[in-house]
């Protein structure tokens, strides 16, 4: 009987050890699940963060979204601007109809049509230029007449011109010298200094060199001169007296003698 007993209290503490165990590995398992969850949850925590914080640097703040969107509209705003702008027309409203009508062709056939137009002009220049020079004669001293044009004023032609004719409002060029004949000198010498005038041909305002009747004479149709021409006047130098442009001055009707000569004699720009 005490055998049996102490048979059975031996087998009731080995259960008790055994669930006590068997306890204590539970316990423990769960304890490290529990804490490998716990590791997980703050990794995906700190991952979580982490790409948070990204997005947050990658999202420009609120004030650069303003001022992109400021650009953005000046942007829009200077396109508007220049379309509004009137677009500029073609130099050649003709050249642009042709090659808008005929393409490239017609483009083409409108280049080579002004391409004969200089080279017409300019042919035609040359030629003008030519007949002028041939036109041009010098006049024999035993051929020579003086033409009296007033009381005081005449002229001997030394050399005939043959080109344009000198007109009201042209542009012209001449090589002058003038002689003061009471004071036995020469006052005035383009041709020394190799400069000559320049001058628009008006009958009512001479320029300061010359006399007011030399000048007139010009363009009259009884003296007539081109350009090339040569007369030398011998006139006096009126009420006024002759001015020039490096200081010298002939006096009030003092006599003068004026070679003058017309290097150029053309049709102003238009």
């Amino acid at each position: 009987m005490t055998t049996t007993l102490s048979t059975c209290l031996a087998c009731c503490h080995r259960h008790r050890a055994a669930k006590t165990a068997s306890s204590s590995s539970t316990s423990s398992s769960s304890t490290s699940s529990s804490q490998v969850l716990a590791a997980r949850h703050f990794r995906t925590r700190k991952s979580d963060s982490v790409f948070s914080r990204r997005v947050v640097r990658a999202t420009p703040p609120a004030e650069e979204d303003l001022s992109a969107k400021e650009i953005l509209e000046q942007v829009k705003e200077k396109k508007n601007n220049n379309n509004n702008r009137r677009q500029a027309d073609s130099t050649d409203f003709m050249a642009t109809f042709l090659t808008r009508r005929f393409g490239l062709k017609g483009g083409l056939a409108w280049l080579g049509l002004l391409t004969f137009g200089v080279v017409s002009e300019q042919l035609k220049t040359r030629r003008e230029t030519r007949e002028e020079k041939e036109n041009t004669k010098a006049v024999a001293e035993e051929k020579r007449i003086t033409v009296k044009m007033n009381e005081s004023t005449s002229y001997e032609e030394l050399v005939k011109g043959g080109g344009e004719y000198v007109q009201q409002g042209f542009l012209c060029g001449a090589n002058v010298t003038v002689r003061d004949l009471d004071a036995n000198e020469t006052v005035f010498d383009t041709r020394k200094t190799n400069r000559p005038i320049g001058f628009v041909y008006s009958k009512t305002r001479p320029p300061p060199v010359l006399p007011y009747d030399v000048n007139e004479s010009f363009s009259d149709e009884r003296y007539v001169m081109r350009n090339g021409s040569r007369r030398v006047f011998t006139t006096t130098s009126g009420e006024d007296g002759l001015t020039f442009k490096d200081g010298s001055y002939v006096k009030p009707n003092a006599n003068v003698e004026i070679d003058f000569e017309f290097t150029k004699v053309s049709i102003p720009p238009s």
